[in-house]
């Protein structure tokens, strides 16, 4: 989640939407379910707007899944909100600066953001929590780690691999300030959390492969202390793996 979608993570769905929605399909690529509120657009507007949506939603869901190796979930759904119903259900800051949530099984769609390549990341986003939270064991993992990972596949969404220039020399002054690490295990996190969590998560795929954090991640998921697997898969303690990272970004 964005900074702002962070704080809703624990919001429940509007009263009655779980009522109003059909299961979608499991299989990747498949149908996607999609609820409207009645209000949101023409007739002649919502078949194009609704094939749009659900194409950026499967192909989300494909990436989501070829890059985690893990499926969102069975039950996922889309409901595409008005602006003020959007407002209604996640409040005003929400509705000013969200384009899509995940909440309960549902992606939550501000009806009044354009289908554009900023909402397409951010699907995957929300995506990817909806994968990693299908067991209901996301919470065992350290922010940071939850959070880069959807950060990861929603900017190469977007092409984008590493870090810019601009942001090597934000993570740099970070670590000159001594605000680059402990990376953040439970807190919530501002705009640097986010670009910090998402650097931490390339760093330890350049240097251990996407396998290898990904065997971390399952077995963190499965029930594993975090400390445990990390030992295990990378041989790394988090002050290693804190280091290994501060040294890496000095290197940018």
């Amino acid at each position: 989640m964005t900074p702002f979608l962070a704080r809703f993570r624990k919001v429940l769905a509007a009263a009655g939407l779980a009522t109003a929605l059909a299961a979608a399909s499991p299989v990747r690529g498949a149908d996607v379910a999609i609820a409207w509120d009645p209000d949101l657009a023409r007739p002649d507007d919502r078949a194009a707007y609704e094939r749009t949506l659900r194409g950026m939603v499967q192909d989300a869901r494909a990436r989501v899944v070829a890059g985690l190796g893990m499926e969102p979930g069975p039950e996922l759904t889309v409901k595409v909100h008005s602006r003020a119903g959007y407002e209604r259900a996640f409040g005003a800051d929400a509705a000013r600066e969200d384009a899509a949530r995940f909440v309960g099984e549902v992606v939550h769609v501000n009806g009044g953001a354009r289908l554009d390549d900023r909402l397409a990341g951010l699907l995957v986003h929300e995506l990817t929590h909806a994968a990693l939270d299908a067991g209901g064991k996301a919470r065992t993992l350290p922010r940071w780690l939850d959070e880069g990972l959807a950060e990861r596949l929603s900017w190469q969404r977007r092409g984008q691999d590493g870090p810019t220039p601009g942001q090597a020399a934000e993570l740099k002054q970070a670590r000159e300030r001594k605000e680059l690490v402990p990376l953040p295990a439970d807190r919530e996190l501002d705009r640097s959390g986010y670009l910090r969590s998402w650097a931490a998560v390339v760093f330890l795929e350049r240097r251990y492969g996407r396998d290898r954090v990904m065997a971390t991640v399952r077995a963190t998921l499965g029930g594993e202390p975090f400390e445990k697997a990390l030992r295990r898969e990378l041989s790394l303690s988090t002050g290693e793996l804190d280091r290994d990272f501060a040294a890496w970004v000095g290197g940018l």
